[in-house]
């Protein structure tokens, strides 16, 4: 049975710091002052990776999810790094309003989510952490041809970031992301990814925080996410069984009842 074509997101696009940055923005209606979430997502994907979160959050809060630089629809730039991308994100939220958000950010998403927390709390309400780290001591010591191999071959690919039991659709999303993001992006990714580390610094967040990863993670296993909880003052923490490291396409329905409720909570 063929793949369903992969969705994707509606966007706009802001010009931030000279830079041409694709924008998805839902949920601007009534009520005005709903809480607003802004998501991140991580290396190699876009905004389309939080197609469930769009679409099941926008109905009841005012979602923003930005692409990074040189993925999706925003333009590359130099020397790509986790600061690099927090910087973007900075501009975003100061382009957008002046209301506090709640920050939510995948993988490589939760380290540039991280660094706005420590350099910028005061534009953040609360935070939320899927499938990422402080640092990524494994990968640091990957060569990038393996990487590469892991992020592009199709046998590589389902195993590595999901779990079996992921939906051919957002399978399809994943996969139309990865093969939309140029080779220089993709190393530029890794590159950001080895070089950001966070250890020591944690106990500065004194935000509310949640923390949600996978049991069946590849990528950040648990014990990143544990460290993580550990580290955050005051930080929940959910562990989502036999899920894998794209939680916000693999378990969308488990993301958003925790994301909502925390929201709700705070």
């Amino acid at each position: 049975m063929p793949s369903p074509p992969p969705k994707r997101l509606q966007r706009k696009s802001l010009k931030i710091d000279g830079l041409a940055v694709g924008l998805v923005h839902m949920g601007r209606r009534w009520p005005l002052r709903r809480e607003r979430l802004v998501l991140i997502h991580g290396s190699g994907c876009s905004a389309d990776s939080w197609w469930y979160q769009v679409d099941g959050l926008s109905r009841e809060f005012e979602v923003v999810a930005p692409d990074l630089p040189g993925h999706g629809a925003s333009e590359q730039v130099r020397d790509p790094s986790v600061e690099r991308y927090a910087a973007t994100v900075r501009g975003v939220l100061q382009r957008i309003g002046k209301r506090k958000v709640f920050l939510v950010g995948h993988s490589l998403g939760g380290a540039v989510a991280l660094d706005v927390a420590l350099k910028h709390p005061e534009l953040l309400k609360g935070l939320v952490l899927l499938a990422t780290a402080a640092h990524l001591d494994t990968l640091a010591l990957t060569p990038d041809v393996l990487l590469w191999a892991i992020a592009t071959l199709p046998h590589k690919f389902k195993g590595m970031f999901f779990s079996e039991l992921v939906s051919n659709e957002a399978l399809a999303i994943a996969r139309d992301d990865v093969r939309r993001c140029s080779l220089e992006t993709v190393l530029g990714d890794f590159t950001a990814s080895r070089n950001f580390d966070f250890r020591g610094r944690l106990g500065q967040i004194n935000l509310p925080t949640l923390i949600l990863c996978g049991g069946a993670d590849l990528i950040t296993p648990v014990r990143y996410s544990e460290r993580l909880h550990k580290e955050i003052p005051g930080s929940a923490f959910l562990l989502i069984e036999k899920a894998g490291h794209m939680l916000p396409l693999e378990s969308p329905g488990q993301v958003n009842i925790a994301v909502r409720k925390f929201i709700r909570g705070v």
